[in-house]
């Protein structure tokens, strides 16, 4: 799926689930109803250079699932930039996510997954939050600018960071 427009839908504007995959490339995911775009119930898609703006919920939302997704703009969104949650475990890397309403990253509920060499920055909450017995590995982030702390480690969370610019 690339080079579409997904606009002003009522609800999310992708949902891959239920073990989906395939290759989610260069799209506008923009002013849906909910989440612009929902990983959930073991899938494993590719999200590349998409842009993902305005949303009336998180960006992206991974629940229980995986995925790659690189090099994607993230902006404006009411919620999370992006949400990982439930055991999820993507790759995330080379995004720049900045403007939600929530945290820019945030790693919950037992999720994991590889977060590495994304822009996070200018979100109303913390950059990166990790909590809830969550424990991914941030490595080169730069991760600045946010309304709150620029990495939240709490309530359990835990996993690896190194070589994260914090400010």
């Amino acid at each position: 799926m690339s080079n579409n427009v997904i606009r002003d839908g009522r609800g999310k504007g992708v949902f891959v689930h239920d073990k989906g995959r395939g290759l989610f490339e260069g799209n506008d995911i923009a002013s849906n109803g909910s989440t612009g775009v929902t990983i959930a119930t073991g899938a494993d898609p590719i999200l590349r250079r998409n842009k993902i703006t305005g949303n009336s919920g998180h960006g992206v939302c991974v629940d229980k699932a995986q995925g790659l997704l690189e090099g994607n703009a993230v902006e404006g969104n009411s919620g999370d930039g992006m949400h990982v949650r439930n055991g999820s475990t993507p790759e995330v890397r080379d995004n720049e996510v900045w403007g939600a309403e929530g945290h820019g990253i945030h790693v919950c509920r037992e999720a994991a997954g590889v977060f590495e060499g994304n822009q996070v920055h200018a979100n109303r909450k913390d950059g990166i939050t990790v909590r809830s017995n969550a424990a991914p590995t941030l490595r080169n982030n730069a991760v600045y600018g946010n309304g709150g702390q620029p990495l939240n480690i709490c309530d359990g969370g835990g996993g690896i960071a190194e070589d994260n610019q914090l400010a």
